[in-house]
């Protein structure tokens, strides 16, 4: 069964360095990979997606951040998937918004 994950971060090099650092389980079948710039573009891949199973999501990113996406996220009713958030942040205040916005993790 391949693991469906959404990248979701505005850093040019994510992509590359996801697809470089998880190239065996890409390669396998195992996981498949998509990415998003930023909340917009996520919740478009999502409606297009509805196999997604995980949402890793950073927290600074331009037209819609990642604690906003978390927060649109929780009105999915029907969303079967865990949010992930990514952030070189260890802001606590933020940790705590993150995971009361439905983050499974942070």
């Amino acid at each position: 069964m391949t693991a469906h994950i959404l990248v979701v971060d505005d850093e040019p090099t994510i992509e590359r360095l996801f697809r470089q650092l998880f190239r065996k389980r890409t390669r396998s079948g195992e996981w498949e990979l998509f990415f998003a710039q930023n909340g917009v573009e996520a919740l478009q891949k999502l409606a297009e997606l509805p196999q997604i199973d995980m949402v890793l999501t950073d927290i600074n990113m331009p037209e819609m951040d990642g604690l906003t996406l978390l927060a649109e996220l929780q009105k999915q009713e029907e969303a079967l998937f865990r949010a992930v958030v990514i952030s070189a942040y260890g802001d606590l205040q933020k940790v705590r918004l993150a995971m009361n916005r439905g983050a499974f993790d942070f």
